[in-house]
């Protein structure tokens, strides 16, 4: 089964063989053809210590090595594929720490070299918003929305991933636009912060939003025995019977990115496991062809 992973910290992945050309086609496409994942959403990561000048380094890396790698980023609707079964690469930003003055010249900068999604913040506070490990009462910010704003205007899409209650409940309010949480899972099956509340679910579908399911094994189950495909699946039963299946999607964060791993969803070469997962969960063969490609190909066809 193709799938559409709308987030890889494909940043991460170029940095263990930085001066090499080539890094996703040489190191990481064997990896992915045998996940089946056609379409990659290459983030370019910042925890909250990076300048603006950082940033645009990042970005500029992640840009480079897709056309190196002879592949070329996605920017319009016209260039997604209707069956994601050869090599792409989405550009997006996880966390806009370096962004202090001026965001709608800087949006637009990321905007220009190709990021088509976005989020303020990873778990840091800063001058935009506020995320899982900042302060609970503080949220979106003032020039976090004029941000906003600029994202709407520009059509790139604001992700909620990361972000703590109070910024996701200012974002769903200033975005004019449906959002995203490119890799989040049910609360109510593991109770970390990074996972979204029934109420937040319901909240993002009512808007006309997406979920992608997180493969990262703390966001799956507590239990290291059920930090698996069969158990991230279930997260994708539980949002769907809660919220409908259109607004479950792959985000998978697979650990192998950024560090060594070995649990049963760590790497993209195990993306079929999940798959399998979803037909063990009752899903029907159409449906889960909806979760692996077809409801992300739906949204930025429409939203992008």
């Amino acid at each position: 089964m193709k799938i559409f992973d709308l987030h890889a910290d494909i940043a991460c992945a170029l940095q263990p063989y930085a001066g090499e050309k080539a890094i996703l086609k040489n190191h990481w496409q064997s990896r992915l053809a045998q996940g089946e994942i056609g379409v990659t959403s290459a983030a370019s990561f910042f925890s909250g210590s990076q300048s603006w000048q950082q940033m645009q380094q990042t970005v500029q890396a992640v840009k480079k090595d897709i056309e190196e790698s002879g592949y070329r980023p996605i920017l319009t609707k016209e260039e997604l594929p209707e069956d994601p079964s050869e090599p792409q690469y989405l550009m997006t930003i996880e966390g806009m720490c370096g962004i202090h003055e001026d965001p709608e010249e800087k949006i637009s900068w990321l905007y220009a070299m190709g990021n088509r999604i976005g989020s303020l913040c990873w778990n840091d506070q800063n001058d935009l918003a506020t995320g899982n490990s900042g302060s609970p009462g503080r949220g979106l910010t003032e020039l976090g929305r004029r941000a906003v704003r600029k994202m709407n205007e520009l059509h790139m899409i604001v992700d909620v991933s990361h972000a703590n209650e109070k910024t996701f409940w200012d974002l769903l309010d200033e975005s004019s636009l449906p959002l995203i949480a490119t890799h989040s899972n049910a609360k109510a099956l593991c109770f970390v912060e990074r996972n979204l509340t029934d109420q937040q679910i319901r909240a993002l579908a009512e808007k006309g939003g997406l979920i992608g399911m997180n493969a990262c094994a703390k966001f799956i189950d507590a239990d290291p025995e059920k930090q698996d495909g069969l158990h991230l699946a279930e997260h994708a039963r539980y949002i769907a019977d809660l919220a409908g299946i259109e607004h479950v999607a792959c985000g998978f964060d697979f650990s192998a990115y950024y560090t060594e791993a070995s649990h049963d969803m760590s790497g993209p070469e195990k993306a079929q496991n999940f798959i399998e997962g979803l037909r063990r969960c009752g899903f029907s063969e159409d449906e889960i062809k909806d979760i692996a490609y077809r409801n992300v190909l739906r949204f930025l066809q429409k939203y992008m």
